[in-house]
């Protein structure tokens, strides 16, 4: 089940059956074939799921799931069911059904409001209480399943998307122009907060909490918080229990008797997960099979890794599915893609990922793994050298700079500024180019080129460092590790890459970024994150001999980063937008913007400036993209949109030929035609 929705309060009462056809149709993109709601008490829940995902996590699909005066809707794959329902036996509750929604009701039985912690796996829900009148609503900490909630008055509303939210008449549409700004300029964002100010997200890892009882004061509370990271932890070889915990959660997640795609790179981490994967159907044949997929770059590339890939399916006797880079545009159909968003920001992978997902479906998978997770888990930036300045390890860092070969200015950059206090380090950045380059890797400002009026009433620098990770109390390497399992982008990212994958046909899965191996990660030291210039060095050591040496060597360079493919494709369009942008920009009209410090950034960019300020633009462009989909030329000065608004969602901007295909369309046939109703 992938849509879900739910009502409370007197909105609920109000509720007839096209409110919810029509919520649910906003979804269709997310479960199309088979859809339910109830009406229990005060409150109205409903699901709708495609057919293949029935077969897929069983299930009849007359959900929501009912126990007497409790309901549930559930988009949900729960993992380690089997210490789940033992726990449950221990706290004298037994779940009426192995669906996820009956394990999710028997969960709240046992431990009321905090159940989501006891949960497993890649999950939304909302549950109504009847005779409690209390509604509670969780994600997990990865972010794959997302929920969103508007409290309008004594009511609350949620659904897996913003669109769904609005999509009921009592949900106004005012624009919020300071996260709008936020998309454009590439700030850290909020984990809340979306572009339209009554729609809110449920963050990972929080649930909330709702009464009728107080309807006007909910509570948003985390329910998972990432594990303190260790510097100088246990200093056992944890290589094969790293194995078996990656083993288990890759049983946990492929499909049974079927087909199981993996995206496969030839880095370290979606080799790991195929590798752990490969040794656990080996020792159980018949369970099913995986199916690597992977994405050829040319020659000199910095994305290319073919040679490495060949190498890791020749040593499990299989083969890959190719796919070439250059039959997938990098920013295909941009104009098309911005109108289907519900918010200005992009995966910048979405037409490759969407064709790894396209090649799964066509192997007979509806299951695709990646190697997300070991980035976040098993490797650490060049910032515990500055730990090691705080500490006054001198002789430690002399040994670690030697061995990463680095020079004096490099040591000033990644091991002598980083070590000093944020307001040092503000400092320092603002002297620069307006994009963080010194010190401080875990906030960002504002670019050059947006407007400093803009700015001081939206109070962006102020909301930049109030989100930003506090360094006290422990090292920057366990604050970035710590950061990186909770920074707002990443949560987006993964619930944006399962969302287009759904769209394809399939469910995605991150082994790595399981709970267990999340908690295991924590207690080991640095070193195994990074030495010299070597990373990942547990994550190697746990594969010795389940892929070959030459994959699990050091490498003097990152591989696999497909960078160029994107700023080359970047590069193309920036031309064609700097000749509009000084005649009509949304961006500028809405003050986020100005004209002639952005066609200064563009013209560096085309100079051939940073990568990262490419990726900066491309941003900015993507955001002014959307706002002509969905807003266009009808928004008065408090961002608030009309009716003629909402049906210029529906059609894309015209643009020049040769930037994207232009293509008639309608947005909600594009995602999938209406919802049938089930009774």
């Amino acid at each position: 089940m992938t849509a879900i929705l739910g009502i409370a309060g007197p909105l609920a009462r109000s509720t007839e059956p096209r409110i919810a056809r029509s919520m649910l149709g906003a979804m269709a993109h997310r479960g199309a074939d088979r859809a339910a709601w109830r009406a229990c008490g005060g409150a109205v829940l409903g699901t709708s799921r495609h057919h293949w995902e029935l077969a897929t996590t069983g299930g009849d699909g007359e959900m929501p799931a009912l126990d007497g005066d409790v309901v549930v809707a559930a988009d949900a794959t729960l993992y380690y069911t089997a210490d789940l329902r033992r726990a449950l036996r221990a706290r004298g509750v037994r779940a009426t059904g192995a669906t996820p929604c009956e394990l999710i009701l028997a969960a709240y039985r046992a431990w009321g409001a905090d159940c989501a912690a006891h949960l497993e796996g890649d999950f939304a829900f909302v549950l109504w209480d009847a005779t409690a009148q209390t509604l509670i609503a969780a994600r997990d900490f990865g972010a794959k399943r997302p929920l969103h909630f508007a409290q309008l008055g004594g009511s609350i509303l949620l659904a897996s998307t913003i669109d769904a939210v609005r999509a009921h008449h009592a949900c106004p549409s005012v624009l919020d122009a300071a996260v709008v700004a936020e998309e454009a300029g590439a700030l850290s964002g909020s984990n809340t907060d979306t572009v339209w100010r009554g729609v809110k997200r449920i963050p990972p890892g929080h649930h909330l909490v709702w009464r009728a009882s107080d309807p006007r004061h909910t509570r948003l509370e985390p329910h998972w918080q990432p594990p303190q990271f260790q510097d100088r932890a246990r200093a056992s070889d944890g290589a094969d229990e790293l194995l078996e915990l990656l083993g288990d959660a890759v049983a946990e997640r492929i499909a049974t008797g079927a087909p199981t795609a993996v995206a496969l790179s030839g880095g370290w981490d979606s080799p790991a997960v195929f590798a752990a994967g490969s040794r656990i159907l080996e020792r159980a044949p018949g369970r099913g099979s995986l199916q690597p997929i992977s994405v050829s770059f040319p020659p000199g590339d910095p994305g290319r890794e073919d040679e490495l890939i060949e190498s890791i399916v020749r040593h499990w006797k299989t083969a890959t599915v190719w796919l070439a880079s250059a039959d997938i545009p990098a920013l295909h159909d941009m104009v098309r893609r911005a109108a289907l968003r519900e918010e200005p920001f992009p995966h910048p992978f979405e037409p490759m990922n969407r064709a790894i997902a396209r090649a799964a479906v066509g192997c007979g998978a509806t299951v695709l793994l990646d190697g997300n997770g070991g980035d976040q888990l098993f490797e650490t930036s060049s910032v515990y050298l500055a730990d090691l300045v705080r500490r006054g390890r001198w002789s430690e860092l002399g040994r670690e700079w030697r061995a990463r070969g680095g020079g004096a200015r490099a040591l000033v950059r990644d091991a002598m500024l980083p070590a000093l206090p944020n307001v040092v380090l503000r400092g320092l950045d603002r002297m620069g180019d307006g994009r963080t380059a010194l010190g401080d890797p875990l906030s960002r400002r504002p670019p050059g080129w947006m407007r400093a009026d803009f700015m001081r009433a939206h109070g962006l620098d102020a909301r930049e460092r109030e989100r930003a990770p506090s360094r006290s109390g422990r090292s920057l390497a366990a604050t970035e590790s710590a950061w990186q399992l909770t920074r707002p982008v990443l949560g987006r990212m993964a619930s944006a890459l399962a969302s287009f994958t759904l769209a394809e046909g399939a469910e995605h899965r991150s082994p790595l970024y399981d709970g267990r191996i999340i908690s295991f990660a924590a207690t080991r030291p640095v070193a195994e994150r990074r030495s010299g210039r070597e990373t990942k060095r547990l994550l190697r050591r746990a594969m010795t001999g389940l892929l070959p040496n030459e994959i699990l060597a050091p490498r003097p360079a990152r591989t696999g980063v497909p960078i160029e493919y994107l700023v080359t494709a970047i590069r193309e369009v920036l031309p064609l937008w700097r000749e509009r942008a000084g005649r009509e920009s949304m961006l500028a009209d809405l003050g986020i913007i100005d004209p002639v410090q952005l066609g200064a950034a563009y013209d560096r960019c085309l100079g051939g400036s940073a990568a990262s300020h490419t990726v900066a633009l491309y941003l900015a462009l993507e955001t002014e993209l959307w706002l002509q989909a969905h807003v266009g030329g009808v928004r008065g000065r408090d961002g608030s949109i009309g009716a003629a608004a909402r049906a210029a969602s529906r059609a894309g901007h015209e643009w020049p030929d040769n930037l994207v295909a232009r293509e008639d369309m309608d947005v909600r046939d594009s995602e999938g035609g209406a919802v049938r109703h089930s009774a």
